[in-house]
């Protein structure tokens, strides 16, 4: 983040989840004040290279001090929390002496669609943006929310793998939203599985093809100006499956990857409905109220599952009351907190 830049009024509301229902969060989800686009992305793309490059490495050298199943309310979960590759932080909420519920909320910071956030941006720049400034400051909101993201499959992996999760409830999905989401999953399972491997295949070949190319001095001809659209062409198709990837979040990647068995659904469709914080005259207004009652209703969905459950949520969000209110004083509460989300999210939202 640039010197002197600082995180802005609407930051919450990429953290609390409401982003892909609101029209004026794209400067706050940047972290960016109006009409500041920054010239160089590349301490933020060197850190997710860095992620990319290490989380595999730091789920496979997982070894686990404290043992058992993330669903045993007798394993200590802030140990078993803590010792996770790339949490930087775990906080008990809510403490419960004889604990009868747990929920583990795995802090979130979440994916803008590109119109919401061209139209917020224009809204709340205070002037004119260039396209190029517009995707600039989507180019970085899509890098920060892959740096959490990574972190997060990697947090989510070991407890799969070493932990036993089975199940994970997602923000955002709702019981009628199911259907399709499972639809979407079965999409981009394919995907990986048959197509994206012949279009990386097809890039490394035409790449190779358009470096021999320049090497005998053929740049700029008929067939090297083909070879570079057919480039374009398969880059762009390998990039619309990441950002779906990003769409579907760090649990429904794993679900296409098969390595999770099933995504929960977290949030009711009327209460997420109601809790629109936009105003008829384009204004962003959060109700209290509604926030309280969607909260709520996140809490008794998992309090109607399993004794345990871990749950993907915007990190802005604390359900300590909620938790307090319905858990009858036997349900423990914590917020767990990634590196990247910190960092992404700023000392502003904690």
């Amino acid at each position: 983040m640039p010197a002197g830049v600082r995180k802005s009024g609407l930051l919450a509301l990429a953290a609390l989840g409401l982003v892909a229902v609101v029209v004026a969060t794209a400067f706050r989800s940047t972290g960016l004040p109006p009409a500041v686009v920054p010239d160089d992305d590349s301490d933020l793309q060197a850190q997710v290279e860095h992620l990319r490059q290490t989380t595999h490495q730091s789920v496979e050298g997982y070894r686990p001090r404290t043992t058992g199943r993330a669903g045993d309310l007798n394993v200590p979960a802030f140990d078993l929390f803590r010792q996770l590759p790339g949490v930087d932080a775990v906080e008990v909420a809510v403490r419960a002496d004889s604990p009868a519920r747990r929920i583990v909320h795995l802090r979130d910071w979440h994916y803008v669609p590109n119109d919401l956030f061209a139209a917020d941006v224009q809204t709340a720049a205070g002037r004119v943006l260039t396209a190029a400034e517009v995707d600039r400051l989507y180019e970085r909101h899509l890098l920060e929310v892959e740096a959490v993201q990574l972190e997060q499959v990697a947090v989510l992996r070991c407890l799969i793998r070493h932990h036993g999760l089975r199940r994970v409830y997602a923000e955002g999905l709702t019981p009628k939203d199911v259907p399709n989401f499972r639809e979407q999953v079965g999409v981009q399972r394919e995907m990986e599985r048959q197509q994206l491997p012949r279009l990386r295949g097809q890039l490394s070949e035409v790449r190779d093809l358009l470096r021999e190319m320049d090497a005998a001095g053929k740049a700029g001809t008929v067939n090297y100006d083909a070879a570079r659209a057919v480039e374009v062409e398969i880059a762009s198709l390998i990039r619309q499956h990441d950002r779906r990837l990003l769409e579907l979040g760090s649990a429904g990647r794993l679900l296409v990857a098969g390595e999770l068995e099933e995504v929960l659904p977290l949030d009711d469709a009327d209460l997420l409905e109601r809790g629109k914080p936009v105003t008829p005259d384009g204004k962003v207004r959060l109700d209290p109220e509604r926030v309280r009652e969607r909260e709520d209703a996140q809490v008794r969905a998992v309090l109607s599952g399993e004794p345990a459950a871990v749950i993907v949520l915007g990190g802005a969000h604390d359900l300590s009351g909620s938790v307090r209110r319905l858990g009858g004083g036997r349900c423990e509460y914590f917020r767990v907190t990634t590196g990247a989300f910190a960092r992404t999210a700023g000392p502003g939202v904690r």
